[in-house]
């Protein structure tokens, strides 16, 4: 998805800032539409061009021997936004995703307090993704003991009209459905989309979801989406090509090894952290995207 509104309005700017500061090339490759095998086949033939370093978004398992395959032969691979942790990349560069399944459960139970039946899309497999629902279970567990029911896990593959499909499905199946968690970028545009065309009121049904467009905001200051989790979206290309710059030219050692000989030179996490819209921040925050 390397068009992904997004990618464009944050990563890449990232991306830029990095390659200006230090004097190096960047590239974006990648299909425009959530397409594993068009994506493996890219991450294949970029790391045959033997680059400095490749970041790859690990948006699915299958692509840890893609990456494997680039370390294999010598291309230093990171990865960002989504992570491969069964891979031998490099370093993670980007937010802790149980810590957004969490934040995403701390704004289910504030606005819904007595609980209720709710529904979670995302890509399914991401491990991302995963990470984000295993997070928002396991609070709602732990903070608000049997008072939620999960009742599905939709896999909506980052597509607003895939998530709008869903979103009236559960509608239907779950006449009394009381809220809806959201874990990719697209999520949240198409559950809000079938919402108002399902004839639902602002608060009828609590929503968190992540940031999306500008405009997306305003699903907050309308009412229907109750919180907004941000990340730190232009630090992760901004440090994924500082961390493989460091790597091909820091000189640190681990117990005397260099990159070379099997040290490790970069940390292997970065966390970027995150932000939570809600109605007491939304109005800044819309002014500060609005210049």
């Amino acid at each position: 998805m390397s068009n992904l509104p997004l990618f464009v309005a944050y990563d890449y700017k990232g991306l830029k800032a990095a390659a200006d500061e230090l004097g190096v090339k960047v590239r974006v490759a990648g299909p425009t539409a959530f397409d594993l095998a068009a994506f493996i086949a890219t991450v294949d033939q970029v790391c045959a061009q033997s680059p400095a370093g490749v970041s790859v978004v690990g948006w699915d398992p299958s692509l840890t021997e893609p990456v494997n395959n680039c370390l294999a032969n010598g291309v230093p691979t990171v990865t960002d936004d989504a992570d491969l942790p069964d891979s031998d990349r490099l370093s993670f560069i980007g937010t802790d995703w149980g810590a957004i399944g969490v934040a995403q459960a701390k704004a289910m139970i504030e606005n819904l307090p007595d609980g209720g039946k709710v529904a979670l899309l995302s890509i399914i497999n991401a491990d991302n993704m995963i990470a984000a629902r295993k997070g928002f279970k396991a609070y709602l567990d732990a903070k608000a003991p049997g008072k939620f029911e999960v009742v599905a896990e939709e896999d909506d593959a980052a597509d607003s009209a895939q998530a709008a499909a869903k979103t009236a499905a559960l509608l239907a199946a779950y006449p009394d459905l009381a809220g809806i968690a959201g874990f990719d970028a697209e999520s949240g545009a198409g559950i809000v989309s079938a919402l108002r065309e399902g004839g639902k009121q602002p608060g009828d049904i609590v929503v968190t979801a992540m940031e999306q467009s500008v405009d997306f905001y305003n699903t907050v200051k309308e009412g229907y989406v109750q919180a907004i989790i941000v990340q730190n979206r232009e630090l992760f290309t901004y440090y994924a090509i500082k961390m493989l710059y460091d790597y091909n030219h820091n000189g640190l050692k681990t117990v005397g090894l260099s990159a070379a000989d099997g040290g490790r030179p970069i940390p292997p996490r970065v966390d970027t952290g995150l932000l939570v819209v809600n109605q007491e921040n939304v109005d800044k925050i819309v002014a500060a995207l609005s210049k």
